[in-house]
């Protein structure tokens, strides 16, 4: 079975879940789970299952969600990426604009023009309204024509919350290595 290799930027707002969403593909979440922003760029590497069942090491690049502090980064920050998932609070109103400018600064950064398939807009509902509340403010507006989804995320369920993100952070997975597989046969061929 061979062996594929991605690179995933994770974006969006400060406070969305972004740190959360990378520990919990990677299974290693703290016993202090209090919010500690990220300074300029994380990268955790998971592995997934890709198509076909081949094994894919996945560099997720986990982006600190100051916009303003880091936009001269972002190009080093999305070199040879593969795949964008845009991370927001469902339960916070309004972000539809700012997490469009999150999209618009990482999927057409330097030579990428990413295919909304390589794209995923996540939201992370830490269920704050009462356990199994439904989010306030599900995503609407221009991003709702790229993959989208709402997660439920309990600090009881580790377990059960990795798998949720992971189903679907495995749909950005599998289109991003198919993409990549695509454009190196044609580069080959061409």
């Amino acid at each position: 079975m061979s062996t594929s290799t991605v690179k995933i930027c994770v974006v969006g707002p400060q406070e969305g879940g972004k740190t959360l969403l990378c520990k919990l593909l990677a299974e290693q979440l703290p016993a202090d789970r209090g919010y500690h922003p990220t300074k300029g760029l994380r990268i955790q590497e998971v592995e997934r299952t890709g198509p076909g069942g081949i094994a894919v090491n996945v560099q997720l690049r986990d982006c600190s969600g100051d916009f303003e502090a880091y936009s001269q980064c972002f190009p080093a920050m999305a070199l040879d990426m593969d795949g964008l998932i845009v991370v927001y609070d469902p339960d916070e109103e309004g972000k539809e604009p700012e997490l469009e400018r999150w999209h618009e600064a990482f999927s057409t950064v330097g030579d990428a023009r990413l295919d909304p398939s390589q794209c995923l807009v996540l939201g992370i509902h830490r269920g704050r309204g009462g356990e199994g509340a439904p989010p306030k403010f599900p995503i609407s507006g221009k991003l709702t024509k790229l993959p989208n989804a709402v997660v439920e995320v309990s600090g009881d369920d580790v377990v059960g919350s990795a798998r949720r993100v992971g189903v679907e952070v495995d749909r950005c997975v599998q289109h991003a290595v198919t993409r990549k597989r695509e454009a190196e046969e044609n580069r080959l061929l061409g």
